[in-house]
């Protein structure tokens, strides 16, 4: 579960629980809202611009690119970019939205030979849905590619509720 802690100066201060009830959270994080970039979670992994939506209009945006993209693990160098695909319906758990559909790019150079292709990520997908009246996306799917083009990781984080 992901609580907001504070909202202020165009960022968001949010809490990850692992468990709903815990009181403690394991893992807090700051995110600047108005411009593209990611979040590391220790527990989660990265998760893009949470807030994008909440500072500004995601029907401006248009393509965006030389944001800053954190190290995967051991593996560096990435480059990421941005693009708006336009405005969509889209149903998870916490409701029904007209979102808008952000696809993210973030690409690196292999470096491991043939016996790391299976495992070295070499691009990361993201489609991320963003609804205005949450000012937060409310679905986002993440998928990691290796250098042989096999899909080692996919995640999808949809919206539960929201008050």
């Amino acid at each position: 579960m992901i609580a907001v802690q504070s909202v202020g100066e165009g960022a968001v201060t949010d809490a990850l629980r692992a468990d709903s009830q815990a009181r403690l959270a394991g893992d807090v994080q700051r995110s600047v809202g108005a411009r593209p970039g990611f979040v590391q979670w220790s527990q989660i992994g990265l998760e893009y611009s949470p807030y994008l939506g909440a500072f500004r209009d995601l029907g401006t945006l248009g393509s965006v690119s030389n944001f800053a993209t954190p190290d995967l693990d051991t593996w560096g160098q990435w480059h990421s970019q941005a693009k708006v695909l336009g405005r969509e319906p889209v149903s998870v758990p916490g409701g029904r939205f007209e979102a808008f559909k952000v696809e993210v790019w973030s690409s690196r150079p292999g470096t491991g030979g043939p016996t790391q292709a299976d495992i070295e990520p070499v691009r990361i997908h993201y489609l991320v849905w963003y609804a205005p009246e949450v000012k937060r996306y409310v679905k986002m799917q993440r998928r990691v590619i290796s250098a042989n083009h096999r899909e080692i990781e996919k995640d999808v984080f949809e919206l539960v509720a929201h008050r």
